[in-house]
């Protein structure tokens, strides 16, 4: 019986580490000399839809926003950008969908949402390459109609996938 329990603990242990969060990516990289990492939160975003005017484009695109965390590797040693890659490669964040894979020379971006009644809730924003790296993670309630066309006006046509 002492086996078994053991077994099972140990089965459980596994499981908790093989799923991977974007808050432990963040939280791994975000205090690694020159990485500039900003975070505006609900509070503040709702304080910036206030400001924003009625008829721009823009003021649309802010209303769907609750909140923005970025990290920019750009500044960092190498060595933390090429960690970073090789993270990537093998990162499969738990509960997202994912949408977009791009490989283009040594740069490689992906993108992941998390959808919910029709909607996006969180869109997830990876790109690393030997000059630079990023995580962008935008949550809300974003309709997928407009992330479809801000992707087909910014994008090159051969380098979209579906993964």
């Amino acid at each position: 019986m002492k086996r078994v329990l053991i077994l099972f603990v140990f089965a459980l242990s596994v499981l908790g580490t093989s799923a991977q969060s974007v808050e432990a990516l963040f939280r791994q990289y975000r205090n690694e000399k020159n990485v500039e990492y900003v975070h505006i939160p609900r509070f503040v975003m709702s304080m910036v839809k206030m400001l924003a005017k009625e008829g721009q484009d823009e003021a649309g695109a802010l209303k769907a926003v609750s909140s923005v965390r970025a990290l920019d590797m750009e500044s960092c040693s190498p060595a933390v950008r090429k960690n970073f890659q090789k993270t990537l490669q093998t990162f499969q964040p738990a509960g997202y969908t994912p949408v977009v894979f791009c490989k283009e020379g040594d740069e490689t971006s992906y993108i992941y949402i998390k959808e919910k009644k029709g909607y996006i809730r969180e869109l997830l924003i990876l790109s690393a390459g030997n000059n630079e790296g990023a995580i962008m993670q935008i949550k809300g309630k974003i309709k997928p109609d407009d992330v479809d066309t801000v992707v087909k006006r910014n994008t090159k046509k051969n380098c979209l996938k579906k993964l």
